[in-house]
C-alpha cells in the first residue's frame, strides 16, 4: 500500500492567539482575495491593532505565506484521514471530491491570481506542496481501488497520477489567468468524476453511478 504521510514544510508554530489570527486571516483571504486586503483592513476585520498582527507576522508577505501553508497543513491532515479511512476507493474518492468542492465554492476567484502575481515565491512554495499532496493521494487511491477490484487491473499507477495532476494543473492555471469558463468548484467536480470513470472497471462504474444517482 502507498504511503499516507506527506513531505511538507508546515506553517510556523504560533501560540493560541497567533493561530486564531492566522486562521481568521486565511478565511478573509478566501472571502475577499489577497490584494484587496491591506494589513489595516485585516486589523479592522479582526478587531485588533496592526501592532498585534506585527507581533506574529513580519509583514503581509509573511502572513500570506503562513496562511497558505497553514491551509495546506489542514488539507494534508484531511487527506491523510481519508486515505486511512474505512470504505472502498470510490467512496473515499467521492468524499475527497465533496470536501474539495465545498472548499473551492467558498474561495474568491481572485485568490490564485493574486497569489501568483503578487507573491510568486509563496505561490511556488505552496504549489510544490499541493502537487506532492495530490499525486500521493491519487497513487494511494488508485492502488487501493485496484486491490479492491473497483479499478481496472491494467492501470499504470504513476501514469494515471501524472495525467490527473496535469488536468488539475491546467484547471488551476486557467483559474489563475481568469480564463476558466465555469466556476472552479464546478469544473473540479466534473474533472474528478471524469477521472474516476476513466480508471474504474465495469463494477466500479456501476458503483459510481449508483452513488451519483442517490446524490442528484
Amino acid at each position: 500500500m502507498s504511503q499516507t504521510s506527506f513531505s511538507s514544510t508546515p506553517a510556523q508554530t504560533l501560540d493560541e492567539r497567533g493561530t486564531e489570527l492566522r486562521t481568521r486571516c486565511t478565511q478573509l483571504f478566501g472571502r475577499f482575495g489577497i490584494k484587496a486586503l491591506s494589513m489595516d483592513d485585516l486589523a479592522g476585520h479582526l478587531a485588533c491593532s496592526k501592532k498585534t498582527l506585527y507581533k506574529y507576522f513580519k509583514d503581509k508577505r509573511d502572513l500570506v505565506s503562513q496562511a497558505l501553508h497553514s491551509h495546506i497543513d489542514g488539507l494534508e491532515a484531511q487527506m491523510t484521514e481519508l486515505m486511512t479511512g474505512e470504505g472502498n476507493a470510490i467512496d473515499l474518492a467521492l468524499q475527497e471530491m465533496e470536501k474539495k468542492h465545498k472548499m473551492l465554492s467558498a474561495i474568491n476567484s481572485t485568490v490564485l491570481f493574486d497569489l501568483k502575481k503578487y507573491y510568486p515565491k509563496v505561490f511556488d512554495a505552496t504549489h510544490a506542496r499541493r502537487r506532492d499532496m495530490i499525486r500521493r493521494v491519487v497513487v494511494h487511491n488508485v492502488t487501493r481501488g485496484m486491490e479492491q477490484d473497483m479499478y481496472r487491473s491494467d492501470l499504470n499507477v504513476d501514469a494515471v497520477a501524472d495525467l490527473h495532476l496535469a488536468l488539475v494543473e491546467d484547471m488551476v492555471r486557467q483559474a489563475e489567468n481568469g480564463t476558466l469558463e465555469r466556476p472552479l468548484a464546478e469544473h473540479f467536480k466534473e474533472l474528478f468524476t471524469y477521472h474516476i470513470r476513466g480508471i474504474a472497471n465495469s463494477k466500479g462504474v456501476a458503483y459510481l453511478e449508483s452513488k451519483l444517482s442517490t446524490n442528484r
